[in-house]
């Protein structure tokens, strides 16, 4: 019996001094910080910052001029300039591009072409070209070449 008490008060002893040292260890002094705070609590509301010396003023109210009690007639427009007049171009007796009798074509896109012959003034004298113009998706004919 005494082997049976002698037991608890080892068994005991063992965990009054586990609890007794991870104590220690939690409460163990940790290295020195350069972090400090100083406070005094108080019951009573202490020092504060004062609101800004200048509030910016409410916008003005906005006034309306009243209505006029008399509205003045119209004034009347100044005399008109005459109206501009248009000097239409003068028709040109050939058109600038014309085809040749060479038969319709279809390119490697697979729009169709033709060769058209223009006449063109180089050095002051008129001069005719040949080109190749090709026929695009929305039907406008494009100038190839």
């Amino acid at each position: 019996m005494q082997v049976l008490a002698k037991f608890r008060l080892l068994k005991g002893l063992a965990a009054a001094t586990a609890v007794a040292a991870i104590a220690g260890l939690a409460l163990a002094a940790t290295p020195a910080q350069a972090r400090v705070f100083v406070g005094v609590g108080i019951g009573f509301p202490g020092f504060y910052y004062a609101p800004p010396y200048y509030y910016y003023p409410p916008p003005p109210p906005a006034y309306y001029y009243p209505p006029p009690a008399y509205y003045p007639p119209p004034a009347y427009p100044s005399a008109a300039y005459p109206p501009a007049s248009y000097a239409q171009p003068a028709p040109t007796a050939t058109p600038r591009i014309s085809y040749t009798s060479r038969p319709a074509f279809y390119n490697n896109a697979g729009q169709q072409c033709r060769e058209y012959r223009s006449t063109q003034y180089v050095g002051g004298r008129s001069t005719d070209t040949y080109g190749t113009a090709c026929r695009d998706s929305s039907g406008q004919w494009r100038v190839a070449n």
